[in-house]
């Protein structure tokens, strides 16, 4: 092993307690052994994250923490299979080191790295070779790693209310899978936040996580004052209002709750034509004149959403403006750019298959694309995706 890189801070700051544990050192000299195998090319910060995170994954399975656990069985609920992008073959074995999770593992943590606009390709072949690294060094060490007993059945419950709030801010915002989601916004995170704000490679809220890593059922975490909240209903005049337009936009379309329309004296048209809204400036957007073309889906309980040039991007049979080679250049930011869809849109884009020339940038791998849409938006949109 070359010169310490890691020390005993760096893994204790991604860690619940204070009070160092018998296997923490030997976590952070295995921490430094994968550092050695990381490539000199990426930043110092991502090195560290990459060989702690890994080491963390080690620590997690055999010291019974259940966070990838939780995290391949959440996986396996929404998409049927452990893993996104990849396909693990029959010597994949759930609770022992798999090289197809440090791929995940060493994607996720890159990805969650470069700057906003790139998007890095899970199967390029400097993942493939930097999951096999570490699986030689892990997998040798699965058999001597000492256990971490503080992490063993860490998440079963808790003393009191201090306690709880220590877990759950661990499990927000410093876990080895959820750190690199929130590391952006974390210091802005206020407790309430903490409880509605979706965290992790799956964008799970809180509660979710922890039926996950409990089973379910009547677990002490169902008392947490906030932690399996509900969405507040709308107001009584503003869900009429809604209801009122989704009835006028589905009468003027024959029924259709998505209509394009090319350019801003269609949309003006359709507000005032189809919906009824005051023909002035107040009521017809005309802060979106610069705009090409227009996306509007109606909702019976939320209203109307506004799409702005993204029409050539979605290849409904319905969308007389979809253009191919558009779609191909355009397409896959619609599932990573916040803000440019609008979530329902967007997943009645994924549910339909009405992205089928989204691919990572510098791929033409459509395939990929397809089968982990859902995932991708989850991933790289977050809130933006799931906190409606």
């Amino acid at each position: 092993m070359g010169k310490q890189n890691i020390y005993l801070n760096d893994w204790l700051a991604i860690h619940p307690y204070t009070a160092v544990q018998q296997s923490d050192t030997y976590f952070v000299k295995l921490a430094n052994r994968l550092y050695d195998e990381t490539a000199a090319s990426i930043p110092y910060e991502v090195r560290m994250d990459l060989s702690l995170y890994a080491a963390a994954y080690l620590e997690d399975i055999i010291s019974g923490l259940g966070l990838w656990n939780a995290f391949v069985e959440g996986h396996r609920r929404l998409y049927g299979r452990p893993l996104p992008f990849y396909r693990p073959g029959g010597d994949y074995e759930p609770g022992f080191v798999n090289v197809e999770d440090l791929q995940f593992i060493i994607w996720n943590t890159c990805q969650k790295a470069v700057k906003r606009g790139l998007y890095l390709d899970p199967l390029s072949d400097e993942v493939k070779a930097h999951a096999g690294r570490f699986f030689r060094i892990l997998d040798e060490a699965y058999e001597e790693a000492p256990e971490n007993p503080v992490l063993e059945g860490y998440f079963s419950g808790f003393s009191g209310p201090d306690e709880a709030e220590i877990k759950l801010e661990w499990l927000f915002e410093e876990t080895y899978l959820t750190e690199p989601s929130v590391r952006m916004y974390a210091a802005d995170i206020t407790r309430s936040d903490l409880m509605t704000v979706p965290v992790g490679p799956l964008a799970l809220f809180l509660h979710e996580w922890m039926d996950l890593l409990t089973g379910g059922g009547d677990t002490p975490w169902k008392q947490v004052d906030g932690l399996y909240w509900q969405a507040p209903e709308l107001p009584g005049a503003v869900r009429e209002k809604n209801a009122e337009m989704y009835r006028l936009f589905t009468e003027g379309t024959g029924g259709k709750r998505v209509v394009y329309l090319d350019g801003y004296d269609r949309l003006r048209g359709f507000l005032t034509g189809v919906l009824g809204w005051p023909d002035d400036d107040d009521h017809t957007l005309p802060q979106m004149k610069s705009a090409r073309n227009f996306v509007l889906m109606a909702d019976p309980e939320k209203g109307i959403l506004l799409a702005k040039d993204v029409c050539g991007c979605i290849a409904d049979p319905e969308n007389p403006l979809y253009h191919k080679e558009e779609a191909e250049h355009g397409a896959f930011r619609l599932l990573t750019e916040e803000t440019l869809c609008p979530p329902d849109l967007l997943a009645y884009c994924i549910r339909n298959g009405y992205l089928p020339d989204a691919r990572i940038p510098g791929t033409d791998n459509r395939e990929l694309v397809s089968e982990n849409a859902d995932f991708i938006a989850r991933h790289a949109l977050l809130y933006y995706y799931r906190g409606d």
